[in-house]
């Protein structure tokens, strides 16, 4: 029998672009799916463009349409969706944003190396695209496109694996369960917990999908990747950036917490020399990270982390 493969779409003000999406889904070339979407409280047509494709397509379905408990945003909205589909048994789940478009064979080609390479995770690449979604150019894809392998050491200071390419299966959705109210976003949380338990995690190297650029991108807008606003957002931006690394620790630990039996013992060790190490000195901070290879994708933004982090923390020990 073909694995019925549950696509999750949180939807929120999203009535400028989710048909095409929703178009991209019903396209594909793999058949067997079901997609569970769940609004977060949209002003605008999200929802009645939702319900026309419910009455057409037997496979899409709104849920929790007259929910009170709206507005926690994407991460929240993705956890329900995914508590939803472990109720259900799902064996493969795949989570998809409103705003972008996937290829005729993205569901086809992931479950079918899903299965072949016996994985937990599958993630793939993907293109950027403009507002209209019009390929960007070659060098902005070569260079922007995250592509690396997501291990734990460097998953706990970034995060390398984007929710709308990832394929993950039923045993890895319940531990992710419940999504604690302090993960950054749903692909973080998610891609902590597979690789702190070291589970078989796949790369495929192939985009499967068009990632579009626009004025109210959530998340991976295209200029985050720029080398200038990163360095003035490290460098000059000590507020915010104490907030995001604050909520960044308190993930770590929910994850360390949460799932204390499930960590492998040398990430558990790991993790927890982390957190020791935030509490101590600049040079004890980077020395801890440098001695276990702690470090983000990129050799300027590893050093920058490293100027910023051990402030951040001095800071919040005054």
């Amino acid at each position: 029998m073909e694995s019925l493969v549950y696509i999750l779409l949180a939807s929120y003000n999203g009535d400028k672009y989710i048909e095409k999406q929703l178009e991209s889904i019903i396209s594909q070339t793999y058949t067997n799916w079901r997609l569970l979407i769940r609004d977060d409280g949209s002003k605008d047509n999200t929802v009645s463009i939702v319900k026309k494709y419910c009455q057409t397509d037997s496979r899409i379905s709104l849920i929790d349409e007259f929910d009170e408990n709206k507005g926690k945003g994407a991460c929240q909205n993705f956890g329900s969706l995914l508590n939803v589909a472990t109720v259900n048994n799902a064996s493969i789940i795949m989570f998809c944003d409103q705003d972008d478009y996937w290829f005729p064979n993205k569901v086809e080609l992931m479950l079918a190396t899903m299965l072949s390479k016996k994985s937990d995770m599958v993630y793939s690449k993907f293109l950027y695209a403009d507002e209209n979604l019009n390929e960007l150019s070659a060098n902005i894809q070569t260079s922007k496109s995250p592509f690396m392998f997501p291990s734990f050491k460097s998953v706990i200071v970034q995060n390398q694996v984007y929710g709308c390419t990832m394929m993950i299966n039923g045993a890895l959705a319940k531990k992710c369960l419940p999504i604690p109210i302090v993960a950054e976003n749903h692909d973080y949380w998610i891609t902590l917990v597979a690789s702190g338990m070291n589970l078989k995690i796949y790369n495929l190297n192939e985009a499967l999908m068009l990632y579009r650029q626009h004025g109210s991108n959530v998340t991976g807008s295209i200029k985050d990747h720029d080398i200038l606003p990163r360095i003035k957002r490290f460098l000059f931006s000590f507020d915010r950036l104490r907030k995001v690394e604050d909520r960044k620790t308190a993930m770590l630990k929910a994850l360390n917490q949460q799932l204390c039996k499930d960590l492998t013992l040398n990430n558990k060790k790991l993790l927890e020399g982390y957190f020791n190490a935030l509490e101590q000195s600049k040079i004890n901070f980077v020395f801890y990270c440098i001695k276990n290879k702690i470090k983000r994708q990129s050799l300027l933004s590893t050093i920058v982390y490293f100027i910023v982090m051990p402030k951040l923390s001095c800071q919040k020990n005054k």
